[in-house]
């Protein structure tokens, strides 16, 4: 009966687990072969970031640095 043995005790354990059932290389290969190219490129990224770690956030994805006391252009002070 399924689900009646407990979880293996972390991520690798499971994913050893799963793989006794599933050959999750063939799974990803099928995933990447596929004709949906929205599964395509979110499994190419998981692949990268598996490999590389997650990216360093770019100039655009920190917040606005907001100077309070900055004075305003010349043409205002006059």
């Amino acid at each position: 009966m399924p689900g009646l043995e407990p979880l293996p005790i972390d991520g690798e354990a499971f994913v050893d687990a799963v793989h006794t059932q599933v050959d999750l290389v063939q799974l990803e290969v099928d995933l990447l072969s596929s004709t949906d190219d929205k599964i395509v490129q979110r499994e190419l990224a998981y692949l990268r970031e598996l490999r590389y770690g997650k990216r360093a956030p770019s100039a655009n994805d920190e917040p606005a640095q907001i100077i309070f006391d900055m004075p305003g252009p010349e043409r205002d002070r006059q």
